[in-house]
């Protein structure tokens, strides 16, 4: 069991760390309440894991319409990263996603084909020859928790450091967001 929670917590940390819609989220945080923010996202994201990890241990292999729900979610990627790119001047950084980071959380998972794909093959597979649902699950949370956690913190202290040229920093993450939907959406319409 050890070992699942420590392979999970580690393939979980490599794909937290690597650049996405949660990391964009974060970054355009600023110094303002991260810790409430993270804690909204990571439950957000926890959810559909959770659900994936039951519906796995169930034996459920195919979610359907899973090409709309991807498709919805980069939506809200797109119109989310709009607001903040437009409004990162504004004394109130992210508004949107600050005042409903779980339902953020949610929408940045469903709407990642990513997160589809990574659960329905290497999600099934690891699970299949290592069926320690709640530990891989323990692990792979924890991971998200750590990285945009230490994100987070680095962002909010970061924040006060540059000053004016934060709004900058904000508005590349409104980018990344819209292009992070954009990409979701060519990649679910081509497959």
């Amino acid at each position: 069991m050890i070992e699942v929670l420590a392979a999970s917590f580690l393939i979980g940390f490599s794909g937290a760390a690597s650049p996405g819609p949660l990391t964009a989220s974060v970054l355009g945080i600023g110094s303002r309440r991260p810790a409430r923010f993270v804690t909204g996202l990571v439950l957000g994201h926890g959810v559909p894991e959770a659900a994936m990890v039951a519906a796995i241990a169930y034996g459920v292999r195919d979610v359907p319409h899973i090409d709309l729900v991807a498709l919805l979610g980069s939506c809200v990627l797109i119109a989310l990263g709009v607001t903040q790119f437009l409004r990162a001047g504004e004394a109130v950084v992210v508004s949107e996603e600050t005042r409903m980071p779980v339902a953020f959380g949610l929408a940045c998972t469903l709407g990642n084909p990513y997160w589809w794909v990574w659960w329905l093959t290497f999600g099934v597979g690891f699970l299949a020859l290592h069926p320690s649902f709640t530990a891989f699950y323990i692990g792979h949370i924890g991971a998200d928790i750590v990285w945009l956690g230490l994100l987070a913190v680095a962002v909010s202290r970061g924040a006060n450091f540059l000053g004016p040229h934060y709004k900058k920093v904000v508005q590349a993450s409104g980018l990344a967001m819209m292009l992070f939907g954009l990409y979701f959406i060519l990649l679910v319409l081509s497959t």
